[in-house]
């Protein structure tokens, strides 16, 4: 798939020379006026790199920038500037943009800065960036990584056990034995998951959440959200500990360190990316 740059400047030959030299680079390229219509073109698409003038009208470069990174904070941004604004874009260097480029633009200079760029952005942020997009439909399970060593008739007694659960876009799934229960398991949809303000996973059929609260009631620290219409089962842990005091201590035993593998894996692709995400925002 083709890097997309978005060229923002408000002198149309600026737009237009950046354009046509990347576009004959292989790169796809859309252009905005002014920052402004750049905010507007990024509710609508995705850019892989964005080249901005240091002065225009409404949204200024500078400006421009720190709204990108509020709303991408892994964006790449390349500052345009003339000589008379050297010392802002060395300014927007330091507030993080990748580079700047003085005017008048040199295209061999444009092409490098661009590939550098680019390739900044995959080695450095490529892993942070798929880890937060949902995982590839390709990939599937055919049942919660929790049941790993069940016969397949205790996996069928401990499924229905489960309360199913209709979730339409936007709302919250609840995670408390208070009210549906400690475990959920997705068999339909997407879901993100939240940490305060930050989205901190997606997880997609048969994945589960709540592990944690399992083996210790309460614990509850996050907050899961339906992207999609989404099909949801939650386990009362009442109803699992009655499940396994049927079942015997060896299948419950099996059950606990299943928990603690999902709740190890879980919680150490999260804090990377909290980790992560907060050294490339400079937020404390």
């Amino acid at each position: 798939m083709k890097k997309h740059i978005l060229v923002v400047d408000d002198e149309q030959s600026i737009r237009e020379l950046c354009k046509d030299f990347l576009e004959e680079e292989g790169y796809k390229v859309s252009i905005a006026v002014d920052g402004q219509d750049a905010l507007e073109k990024m509710n609508y698409d995705d850019f892989d790199l964005y080249i901005v003038d240091m002065n225009m009208p409404r949204i200024g470069g500078f400006e421009l920038m720190k709204q990108i990174k509020q709303k991408q904070p892994l964006a790449v941004v390349i500052i345009l500037t003339g000589y008379s604004s050297i010392e802002g874009a060395v300014k927007a260097v330091h507030a993080g943009a990748f580079e700047y480029i003085s005017k008048p633009i040199n295209a061999e200079e444009l092409s490098d800065v661009v590939k550098r760029g680019l390739q900044y952005s995959d080695d450095l942020y490529g892993p942070l960036q798929k880890a937060f997009e949902p995982a590839d439909d390709k990939v599937s399970k055919s049942e919660p990584n929790f049941l790993h060593g069940f016969s397949p008739e205790d996996k069928v007694d401990f499924m229905a056990l489960g309360r199913l659960k209709k979730y339409d876009v936007g709302e919250t799934i609840p995670l408390s034995d208070e009210g549906l229960g400690s475990i959920v398991v997705l068999e339909s949809g997407e879901v993100s998951v939240w940490m305060s303000n930050t989205t901190i996973d997606y997880i997609q059929k048969w994945d589960s959440w709540g592990e944690e609260n399992f083996i210790l009631a309460g614990s509850i620290t996050n907050s899961l959200r339906a992207e999609t219409a989404v099909k949801v089962r939650h386990f009362s842990r009442k109803k699992l500990l009655d499940f396994f005091t049927y079942k015997g201590e060896k299948l419950f035993q099996r059950f606990t360190i299943n928990l603690v593998n999902c709740i190890f894996l879980k919680w150490r692709k999260a804090i990377q990316r909290i980790v992560m995400l907060k050294l490339v925002t400079g937020d404390n």
